[in-house]
């Protein structure tokens, strides 16, 4: 009896074990160090600056941010703004296109994502956010911009253009992101992260399938994303600290004004383009950023068959659409 109880134990635990590794090889994916990353992701546009925002008490936080910048330093500027989980990297066609235009770009990759550090106190906002592509601005001497974001990076630049209204003359909202979004996002992944042992386990929990299952709603028509564009997303997602960041990183309150009315108090020329098949950001959310900033029905471009990214998904139509706003 107590033979057949060992073997018994014996293919219990061999049988864990086997399920351990395979879920391990499955799922588990580990960090990818920075330097690894800039090989195939820091282009010849590329540059790193080293700068310190405020807190909302008033305490400097340095960080290092990474940015790309194109076309010629005397024309004017366009600065193109990335959304979630993506980078500076999903503007560089429309890029190209408007530098053949005659204009200069500059995209950032926001704090936690692309090749930029995250906070080191772990707090993100869209003040934030918007406070460090000013620094980038200053540091180029640019004082006047149009400023275009798409989903996260559109919020970023609805918050940039309430907060430096002089510097903008046309806002471009791609799929963005409105204030009860934010608000409902936030809670969600609050109550997923709450605990440690389980934003620490979805920080290594993203196999390439996963990310790719994930873009596929993100798209219109998921025939149009190719794996060069899959790749960059999983590889820059594995950035070391970029997963743990996403899942740990702590809003920080708004202090003087709330997000509506910020929206309210924009008066720059304001435009929209959007996916009609955006399953992350409903396209009924256009209405609600007329209703609150109220530009007219022809500032509002709607795309047919394109998703939540309508510049990565058909990047050389959408662009034409950007030039003729400019």
């Amino acid at each position: 009896m107590m033979k057949l109880f060992k073997k018994i134990l014996k293919w219990i635990i061999i049988s864990l074990l086997t399920l351990l590794t395979l879920f391990l090889f499955l799922f588990v994916r580990f960090d990818i160090p920075l330097e690894e990353l800039e090989d195939t992701y820091f282009t010849e546009y590329s540059h790193y600056i080293d700068i310190t925002i405020n807190n909302i008490d008033g305490d400097p936080i340095p960080i290092t941010l990474h940015y790309q910048d194109m076309g010629n330093e005397t024309d004017p500027v366009v600065v193109l703004v990335h959304g979630a989980f993506s980078s500076s990297h999903t503007f560089i066609p429309w890029a190209e296109s408007l530098v053949l235009e005659g204009y200069r770009v500059i995209m950032p990759d926001l704090p936690y994502f692309g090749l930029s550090e995250g906070f080191t106190d772990q707090i993100t906002s869209f003040r934030r956010s918007a406070e460090t592509i000013k620094k980038i601005l200053d540091s180029l001497s640019i004082t006047e911009i149009s400023i275009a974001g798409n989903s996260l990076g559109g919020a970023a630049s609805w918050f940039f253009a309430s907060e430096y209204p002089e510097m903008v003359n046309h806002l471009v909202l791609i799929d963005a992101l409105y204030p009860n979004q934010v608000e409902e996002g936030r809670a969600r992944l609050g109550a997923l992260t709450k605990y440690d042992l389980v934003s620490n386990a979805l920080s290594k929990l993203t196999p390439k399938f996963l990310v790719k299952a994930l873009l596929k709603t993100a798209y219109g028509d998921e025939s149009l994303l190719t794996d060069e564009i899959l790749t960059r997303y999983y590889e820059l997602l594995r950035k070391e600290g970029t997963r743990k960041s996403i899942f740990t990183a702590i809003q920080e309150a708004e202090p003087e004004f709330s997000y509506q009315e910020r929206l309210e108090s924009i008066t720059t020329p304001t435009y929209v383009i959007w996916g009609s098949l955006d399953t992350w950001i409903d396209p009924a959310t256009i209405d609600l950023f007329q209703d609150t900033i109220g530009f007219s029905d022809n500032h509002i471009f709607i795309f047919e068959g394109l998703g939540h990214v309508p510049m990565e998904e058909s990047p050389e139509v959408t662009i034409l659409t950007m030039i003729s706003i400019l």
